[in-house]
Order: C-alpha cells, then sequence, then structure tokens
C-alpha cells in the first residue's frame, strides 16, 4: 500500500497561526524597547501634538534611523502574513507599522530619556511597509507548502507547540546582554562588595552555588522546553543542540558588538561551565521521557530558576558594568534593558506552555503522548 506524499499530508493539518503568535510576541518586544525603563513619566509643558509637524529631520542620526528601520520590518512580515487577502497585505502593514509608532512616539514624549520624533515615525512605517513587501513573497505557495511540511514532519501536533516556537524565539532575545553570563539566571555584580546574610558558613560558596544552580535549572528548563515541541523523541537531541547553540551564537554576537575586546568572555565563568556540566549531565536521562512527564519536569526546572533569582541577595551596580562595553550608554541601555525584561518575563510564559502541555488533551486526530 503506498501512502501519499508527505506534501499531501501537509493539506490535512490544521491552519498554522504563527505569523499572529509571532505578532503579539513581537509586539510585546517593541513595547519593552520602546517604553523601558517605564520610570521617570512626566509633561514637559510641551504641546502633546506638536512634534508630528516637526520639519524633518528635526532629530537625525543615522544609527537609530537604521535600526528604526529594521526593527519593524519583522512586524511588518507577520501583519502581511496576517493578512487575508495578499492584495491588502503590504498596506495593511504600513498602516499598522505607523500607526503603532506614532502612539508610541506619542507616550515617549512624556519619557525623560526619550525623544518624540516624526523621523522615527516615518522610519518605522518605511520598516513595517518593507517587511509587507517581504510577506509577498514568504506567503508564496511554496514557501507555505515548505513550512506546513516542516510543521507536520518535526513539530508536536498540537496548537501549543506553535506558541511555543514563538516563545522560543524570545528566548534567543534574553541572551542580547553579553555581561549576563550564558544561561545564567543571576550575575555577580562588579564594584564595591555588598554586604549580605549568607545561610551558608562560606558566603563565596553559598552564591557559587546559587550561580551553578540557576545556570543547571536554566539549561534543563530550556532544553526540556524545546523537547515537548519536537514531533519525534528521536529529533531531540538534536533540537536541544540546535537551539543551544544558536543561543550561544547569539551570545558570542552580542559580545562582539557591545563589549569591549579585553571583556569578550565576560558572559562566561567558572560557575556558569560547572552548572551547564551538571545540567548536560542530567539531560542525558531526562530527554527520553514521556512528554508529559518532560513538560513537567522543565515547567518545575524553569520556576525554580526563577527562585534562584528571587534568593539571590546581590543588586547589579551599573556604574560598575559601564567599562565593559564600548557602546553608547543609551543604545546599551535599551539593548540590555529588552534583554532584562523579556529575561523576566519569559520564564513565566515558558511555564505556562509546559503545563499547558502537561494538562491539555490532544485535539481529534492529534497526538500529544
Amino acid at each position: 500500500m503506498r501512502f501519499p506524499p508527505i506534501s499531501y499530508l501537509a493539506h490535512q493539518v490544521a491552519q498554522s497561526r504563527v505569523s499572529q503568535y509571532f505578532f503579539y510576541c513581537y509586539l510585546l518586544v517593541i513595547l519593552t524597547i520602546s517604553f523601558y525603563p517605564f520610570s521617570g513619566w512626566r509633561y514637559t509643558g510641551e504641546p502633546i501634538f506638536a512634534f508630528y509637524t516637526y520639519p524633518l529631520p528635526y532629530y537625525f542620526t543615522l544609527f537609530d534611523n537604521l535600526v528604526n528601520v529594521l526593527a519593524y520590518v519583522p512586524l511588518g512580515v507577520a501583519v502581511g502574513l496576517m493578512a487575508r487577502r495578499r492584495w491588502y497585505a503590504w498596506p495593511l502593514a504600513a498602516l499598522v507599522g505607523t500607526l503603532l509608532s506614532g502612539s508610541i512616539e506619542f507616550v515617549q514624549q512624556f519619557l525623560p530619556d526619550r525623544v518624540a520624533s516624526n523621523l522615527d515615525m516615518l522610519s518605522n512605517g518605511f520598516g513595517a511597509s518593507i517587511g509587507g513587501l517581504m510577506s509577498l513573497v514568504i506567503a508564496n505557495r511554496r514557501w507555505q507548502r515548505a513550512w506546513q511540511v516542516f510543521r507536520h514532519s518535526h513539530l508536536a501536533e498540537s496548537t501549543l507547540a506553535e506558541w511555543g516556537l514563538v516563545w522560543l524565539g524570545l528566548w534567543f532575545v534574553t541572551q542580547f546582554d553579553p555581561s549576563v553570563p550564558f544561561l545564567g539566571v543571576v550575575v555577580a555584580p562588579r564594584g564595591i562588595p555588598q554586604p549580605f546574610e549568607s545561610p551558608l558558613a562560606d558566603p563565596a560558596l553559598f552564591l557559587s552555588l546559587l550561580e551553578a544552580g540557576g545556570m543547571m535549572l536554566h539549561l534543563v528548563g530550556v532544553a526540556l522546553f524545546v523537547s515537548v515541541l519536537v514531533k519525534h523523541v528521536r529529533e531531540v537531541p538534536a533540537a536541544i543542540r540546535l537551539t543551544l547553540l544558536a543561543g550561544l551564537v547569539v551570545k558570542l554576537a552580542f559580545a562582539g558588538m557591545l563589549l569591549q575586546p579585553a571583556q569578550f568572555f565576560a558572559w562566561i565563568n567558572r560557575n556558569i561551565v560547572i552548572g551547564g556540566l551538571v545540567g548536560v549531565l542530567l539531560l542525558w536521562g531526562l530527554w527520553q521521557l514521556r512528554r508529559r512527564l518532560r513538560a513537567l519536569v522543565g515547567a518545575l526546572a524553569l520556576a525554580a530558576a526563577v527562585a534562584v533569582g528571587w534568593i539571590w541577595p546581590l543588586s547589579p551596580q551599573l556604574s560598575a558594568t559601564l567599562p565593559l562595553f564600548r557602546w553608547h550608554y543609551g543604545h546599551l541601555t535599551h539593548f540590555n534593558g529588552l534583554a532584562s525584561v523579556i529575561g523576566d518575563v519569559w520564564p513565566y510564559g515558558a511555564v505556562l506552555i509546559l503545563l499547558g502541555a502537561v494538562l491539555a488533551r490532544p485535539d481529534s486526530g492529534e497526538r500529544w503522548p
């Protein structure tokens, strides 16, 4: 008996909602980087709508405007793919990007470290329109068929898997700050020593255990999160290796861009290495568990990693960290702030997805063992 080709089977799977999920998550990223640090709100007394009619270019830096264009390209792609008809995908992406940016610029005028700019709004709208045009290419039947085949062949048959795949993309954002160790949950601050009460006789050992343990728990949690998204158990090790390698590449790339050359390896230390080795040993046995059990253990590991962050007794000292970097303070604050906020939010979303995998019942025709 001959079975139909996988390309035919791909027609039988449920409609993908990845573009919608990506839109929601990327909107979170844009709002975070636009309003960080969410404090110091004030009213300057200037007319609140005046910046819309400022002569162009009222405020211009090449780097900022290039970033403004590129930042809205993914948003435009997502909006374009969400459009029901291809003919209005591009104008819809441009409209949504411009309106969103205009609203954000309006709010930014009440933040002390921000400058409301109509040029930024136009740059963002232009970036979204580029994304809308790119969505026309991605929406091509060949690309859609390839995605459906990949989804059917490699992703677990559940809507949670698509949510998880998009949420996993946010995890890479948490690696943008190279002053935070790779997969680290806490950071031993530089600068003046801080007094704290240690439950152990050796305070240094207490801090080392927290740092290594946090890394181990984060590693196990992320790896098991990835394993839950994969359809076949035999593909789990490769998926975990690929995810961690990609995360390491992101960390190295931002270390190269942001850190002083002499501080290139500030994101790794002995405790991180020890925690990583222990985590790998644990994963050697955990990845072969049934999917629901992997999801439960992963949720517990991420919850415990969050608890390590709560227990950590030291606070970061920005003045001592700045010499590590070579970027402008404002740009640095935005990038590291984005990584910090997403890093705080990500474990909670991941735990919810993992618990959903534990509790959810398979839909008709789905297999979620």
